[in-house]
């Protein structure tokens, strides 16, 4: 039977000291170095955040913008999205490009002669206006 006893090598315990505290060392660093990176960047946000009301011109247009998308989906939900191939606003209108077989009776119900409808062999375009859709959504 062989006993080996092991003595303190104190070479290894100091090293293994002086690495943990540099490895400590460097951690509190890199916090010190993010967090005052951080405050500076905290403080440009601060700084560009000063609130501008926005002018009535830019708020109202928002407003219209609102309305004619809410409508162009409503027309959109009234047709069919499968039957819709493209729509735009040209000028003061809303303009619908559908399926010749697509059913447009909704939106004749709805708008009622406002509607202006161009049926085609492949197609049926449908402008609505936009003055009478806004005006009639539109509370100041």
């Amino acid at each position: 039977m062989i006993v080996i006893i092991k003595g303190k090598n104190n070479k290894q315990l100091i090293i293994k000291a002086v690495s943990m505290l540099s490895l400590v060392a460097m951690f509190y660093l890199y916090y010190q170095h993010m967090s005052e990176k951080f405050q500076m960047l905290n403080q440009e946000l601060v700084s560009k955040k000063t609130y501008t009301k926005p002018n009535k011109k830019q708020d109202t247009s928002r407003k219209f913008e609102q309305i004619i998308y809410k409508e162009a989906v409503k027309v959109v939900d009234l047709i069919g999205q499968e039957h819709v191939q493209s729509i735009k606003v040209v000028k003061n209108r809303l303009l619908l490009v559908c399926d010749f077989d697509s059913d447009i009776e909704p939106l004749l119900v709805r708008y009622g002669v406002k509607a202006l409808v161009k049926n085609t062999s492949t197609n049926i375009k449908i402008a609505l206006d936009l003055r009478t859709i806004v005006e009639n959504n539109y509370e100041s």
